[in-house]
């Protein structure tokens, strides 16, 4: 059995973000598991950040959970 796995690149774009929030010695943005970085009102998802999985079924996952994290962070009093 034979297979092929096509990676288009392995160094995030997130030159935008340093100074900003923090990022890894990769570059990558950290973030928690609700997808926050360290400054409120600045979440982060997908290849960018520092999660471990770089698949976009987990990329899709994570902006479902920073959506949902930025919402309640909206209307949170």
């Amino acid at each position: 059995m034979q297979g092929v796995f096509v990676e288009i690149g392995s160094v995030p774009s997130s030159s935008f973000a340093r100074g900003l929030v923090r990022t890894n010695g990769q570059g990558e943005i950290a973030v928690n598991c609700r997808n926050e970085t360290g400054r409120p009102g600045i979440f982060a998802t997908g290849d960018v950040t520092d999660s471990p999985a770089k698949q976009i079924i987990a990329a899709a996952g994570d902006g479902c959970k920073a959506a949902l994290s930025a919402y309640e962070y909206l209307i949170a009093d």
